[in-house]
Order: structure tokens, then sequence, then C-alpha cells
């Protein structure tokens, strides 16, 4: 069984590696040549120049490494970007009003919002005869408010909040009032914003997701400045709303709640004007991208790959404010998911102040682009720069690379001290669950599923359920593993994953082959583009010597994950093309398998089958079992 859900929220089995440009690898230029620098990108901020790629002598690339302004973003050069935006004709810019905001804020982050202001009345942006638009209004009254105009500022935002999408305009308003240092009307924004009953999803793919992931926020932000101003209890009070919409989640909340009371990995100095600045636009770069994916779906198309606007305007966001590692690390993971790797390192390394959780998400970049050396030296400068506070959380980051990178003693070290460190609950199972996926990782099959069973008995939540079930089945003790998985499955009636889960266990590890395959049928029906179930009902397929049809799903699943590989994907196919008759293909494809991490046991079979191909004959064919929409229910008689 795999937990591919939970793989693919870890980002932990990607690769794939960025060409863009022939900047230098991580680390090896000696120093920066700021001279040139400054002379190839005089026209930006000095925050836009501290972005700037540099090849192996320490001189920026230059726009010429660039085919289009959209490839600049992907590696994180705004200097370049920037430039290239503004070296473009007046017309074509005209075509898109961000393109104009992104030099607009250029230029507040260079200091200079007088200009700013003059530069954003002659743009597109301001609008015509029949009035300003409502970015317009909007980024005048943040230049305001930059410039300490107070009253103009809060004037100006309150009549342009109600043209801004979601949640924007009294998120950014919220924002303006605690920079200005009225607290009291921000939270009473934050409060009028909170539904009196908050409802969680009950899965990944419930529609209540979206609005969940607001109300989140509006809460957050809420307590975090009660926490701020001393005011512990009713921060915690709170907070409670959304432990209360999670209560299968009430260890994880206790740990943020006793967060709250210490200010422990807190940050509670309030909001500077740069600061709540560079949150709001973060938060408008949100909400543009929501309503283009909205739009994208209401049209029949699919919303996926890079969205270079979202990314174009957080980091041009960021240069208001660079220490914002909040939005630093959304850009990274936005990088990450489209595997930007390069560019996940250089954004990650180009902070004006280096830190341990930087230096992880660019070890684990470095990593995935085939950079192993460098990889070790970015773990190892992580583990040198975190603090007390921080260790527990880098020792995570840290040992989860060791482990990609195949280093057995290393991990069990590091696990041994992760455990160690742990202090509540919350990190106790964490911890437990990741010497879980240590130890199967390496094949000991046993010490994982006492651990599993430890994170449970610390956390008992679905998902500790779904690893001690994935453990137990590893090692052999498959009516336990079942008993578990039958269960959750009759708590989430309706959770493509859980059917997923309980399927592809059926048919790897019992001989309900008809049974799994109708029960990833079900779930390829909720969930139709997940290439992860998509790879279970075609491997399920397999098994009933359906090859045909096993290929066109694995492949479309293969197809779905692009710019991304997944080993076990890769394996399928090749055992496919083998039977096939495509032994080149088969390689090719086994190949890549073992180049994408593979545990342990099933490198070593991959190995295998690369030196001498298969030696058993393809499954035998056998009826399709009948699919009916009630397939893959469960009752409590079936426990």
């Amino acid at each position: 069984m795999r937990l591919k859900h939970l793989a693919a929220a870890s980002a932990l089995a990607l690769s794939t590696a960025l060409g863009a440009c022939a900047s230098a690898p991580f680390g090896s230029a000696a120093s920066i040549d700021t001279a040139a620098v400054e002379d190839a990108y005089s026209g930006v901020s000095g925050a836009a120049r501290s972005t700037a790629v540099v090849d192996l002598s320490g001189k920026p690339v230059g726009i010429s490494a660039y085919p289009a302004p959209i490839d600049a973003v992907k590696a994180g050069d705004m200097a370049a970007f920037l430039t290239m935006t503004r070296n473009m004709d007046v017309e074509d810019r005209s075509e898109s009003p961000l393109l104009d905001a992104f030099l607009i804020l250029d230029k507040a982050a260079s200091g200079d919002l007088e200009g700013a202001r003059t530069e954003l009345a002659d743009s597109s942006i301001a609008g015509d005869e029949e009035g300003e638009t409502g970015l317009y209004a909007y980024l005048d009254a943040w230049l305001l408010a930059m410039e300490g105009r107070e009253a103009d500022a809060i004037k100006r935002h309150r009549g342009a909040a109600g043209s801004m999408p979601g949640l924007t305009g009294d998120l950014s308003l919220a924002a303006m009032l605690e920079a200005f240092d009225h607290p009291e009307q921000a939270l009473a924004v934050y409060e009028s914003l909170t539904p009196t009953k908050i409802e969680a999803p009950e899965h990944a793919f419930d529609p209540k997701g979206l609005l969940y992931s607001h109300i989140k926020t509006v809460v957050s932000r809420h307590a975090l400045l009660l926490q701020r101003l001393g005011r512990i209890e009713e921060a915690k009070d709170v907070y409670r709303q959304l432990a209360d919409a999670e209560p299968e989640e009430a260890i994880s909340y206790a740990a943020a709640l006793d967060s709250l009371e210490t200010g422990k990995n807190l940050k509670n100095e309030m909001l500077t004007m740069p600061a709540a600045f560079t949150q709001s636009l973060s938060d408008l770069s949100r909400a543009l991208q929501e309503q283009r994916i909205i739009r994208t779906i209401m049209l029949g198309g699919r919303a996926d790959g890079f969205d270079d606007q979202r990314s174009a305007l957080d980091q041009v966001a960021l240069l208001i404010h660079p220490e914002d590692d909040g939005l630093r690390s959304a850009i990274i993971d936005e990088m990450y998911a489209n595997a930007l790797y390069e560019g996940v390192a250089h954004v990650a390394t180009s902070a004006p102040k280096p830190t341990a959780a930087l230096q992880i998400a660019a070890g684990q970049a470095l990593l995935m682009a085939g950079k192993e050396d460098a990889a070790r030296n970015a773990i190892d400068r992580a583990l040198d720069l975190a603090d007390d506070d921080e260790r527990l959380t880098t020792l995570y980051g840290a040992l989860q690379l060791r482990l990609l990178l195949d280093d057995e003693k290393a991990s069990k070290a590091l696990v041994d001290e992760v455990i160690s460190l742990s202090e509540n609950q919350a990190e106790k199972a964490a911890a437990h669950g990741l010497a879980t996926e240590i130890y199967s990782q390496f094949g000991d099959f046993g010490v994982a599923a006492e651990h599993a069973a430890e994170a449970r008995t610390l956390d008992d939540t679905h998902d500790r359920r779904i690893v001690l079930a994935d453990a137990l089945g590893k090692n052999g003790q498959i009516n336990e593993a079942l008993t578990i998985l039958r269960t959750e499955r009759l708590s989430r009636p309706n959770d493509p994953y859980m059917l997923n889960t309980l399927g592809y266990f059926l048919i790897e590890r019992t001989d309900k082959l008809d049974e799994g395959f109708k029960v990833l049928s079900r779930a390829r029906g909720m969930a139709e583009h997940d290439p992860y179930i998509a790879d279970s009902l075609g491997w399920a397929y397999y098994r009933l010597g359906h090859l045909s049809e096993a290929r066109r799903l694995i492949e479309m699943a293969r197809k779905e994950l692009e710019p991304h590989t997944h080993w076990e994907i890769e394996h399928h196919l090749g055992d496919i093309y083998w039977h096939q008759g495509d032994e080149e293909k088969a390689r090719d494809a086994w190949q890549a398998a073992l180049e994408n991490h593979p545990p342990v046991t099933e490198r070593a079979e991959i190995k295998e089958k690369l030196a001498n191909g298969l030696s058993d004959d393809a499954p035998e064919r056998q009826p399709l079992p009948d699919v009916s929409l009630q397939d893959g229910e469960i009752g409590k008689q079936d426990i």
C-alpha cells in the first residue's frame, strides 16, 4: 500500500531539473561582482538587484540568458525580469495591468514613493474617463501608507476595498490598521470576517477546503495579533475555533495553543508598514490566482502548471519586505511544485539573512536537481544555523534529506536525536512518524511498525492510523492492517484517497483483486485526474491481466504528474513495457524509477530487473468485475 497523498504533500518523491539559464551552480561563485550587477540592472531597485542570478565569475547572467520574462521569474531573477518588463513597449505592457504594477512596486521598494505614485498615475492601471480602477486605488492607498499619510491612506483604502477580490480588501485593511498602530480596529475587522460556525473539509477533494483555508488565515491572524498584544487567553480562545472544527487534530492544535502562550517559534513584533504591504500583496496574488482557476474551470478547462502571474507578483512583493520568510517559503513551495529546483535554491539562498529553514529548502531542491554534494553542504549549514528553538524542525528537514540521500547510518542517528528532543505529544508523535518512514525506507519493517504504533498512541488521527496500517502491511500483519483500513473507510465514505489506499492494499497484499478493482474504480470516478489513483487503478488492470488498459492509465498518471516523476509509476510501467515486448522502454522506466529514491527493498528489486529483466509471465487475463456506483462502500459487517 502506498500513502500516495501523504507523499505528494511532503514533496519528497519528485525529480526533473530546470535548465533555464547557464547560471552558476549553487555556492560555486566566489563572490558577487556588485559593480557588474549594478551596471547591468541600473534601472531597478537594490532589492531587485540582490536577486540577480550570477555566473561562475560572479557577474550577472543578464537578460540574454532568458528567452522570455517568465524564464527569469522561474529562476527567481527579479532584476532580469523587471529590466525585461521595463524594456517592453508601452502598448505591450498595457495588455496586463500587473506589468505596470510590477514596475511601480519595484520603485516603491527602492524608496522612491513619490516616483511610484507618479508612475502609477501615468500607467494603464489608472483607468479612463469612466473612472479609476480598483487596483489603482488599492496601490495608491498603500503608497500613501508607506509615506506615512495615515488619514489619506485609510480613507483611500476604505474606498478601494469593495472592488478587491474575495477577502483581500478586508485583510488588507486590517494589516494597514495594525501597521498604523490601530490594533483594536484591526481586531474588529477579523471578528467581522469570522463565521459563527466553522466547518473543516472532510478530505482533500471537499469543496469546503478553499473557504476553510481563508477562514484559517483570518483566525490565525486574529489570534497572532492578540498574542502580540499580550492578550494570550483571548488569542487561545480565538484559535480554539479551528481546534473545535477539527477535533481529530486535537494534539496538533494543543501544540499550537502552547506556542501562543509561550511565544515559541512565533514572531511577536507588530507589523511594520512594509511588512503589512507585502502581506497584503501576497493575499491579492493568491486571490487573483483563485479567480483565474475558477474562470478556467467554468470554461471547461483545467488549472495546472506554473502560475507565472502569481509567482511574479509574490516575488515583486517580496522586494518591499525581503525579510518576510513566510512569503519566501510560499514562493519556494510553488516553484518546487513545478520542479523549478534551480529557482528554489536561488530564492532560498538570496534572502537577506540565511536561516536553517531556507538552507533545508535549498538542500532539498539541490538534491532533486542532482547536486548531492551541494545538498549535503546545505544540510550541514542548516544544522549550524539552527538555534535551540529551530533545532527540532531543522532536524526533521535534515533527516528527510538524509533519507533521500540514502545515508542510512546518519538517518538513524538523527531520528534518535529528534525523538529525544521532542517535548510535547505532537512533537513526539511527529518524531515517531518520521522514524516509521526512516525504518520503512531501509527495510526494517518491524521497527517501523513499532514507531507507527507509538505515533498513533500519542496522536490518534486518521493519518496516523493509515501510516500504521501501511507499516503493519509491510511487516506482514495483513489482517490487522486491513481492519484499520476498513474502519477508516467506514468513517470516510466520500474520500477518494481513502478508497485509493484501501483498494491498492487489496490488490497488492491480498487475493481480493475483484474487490480492490471495484474500490479503485470508484475512487477514479470521484477523482478523475489524480495521478496516484490512476496509477493504482492501472495496476489493478495489470494484476487482472489487462495490460493495454493498464498501460493507458499509468501513462496517463505519468503525464498528469509532469514535470515530476514517481518511482512507483515508472516501476509499474517498466513491468508493463517488458511484458508487451518493449525491453528498451522497460529498462528506461526502471532506470527512472531507480533514480527517484525508491525504498531499499524495491531498489534491490528494480536493480535485478535492470540487470536481468523479468522471468515470470505476464498476469493471466481474467474477466473484469462489474462496477456499480456502490462499489467500494463498506459496512460494519465487512470489518
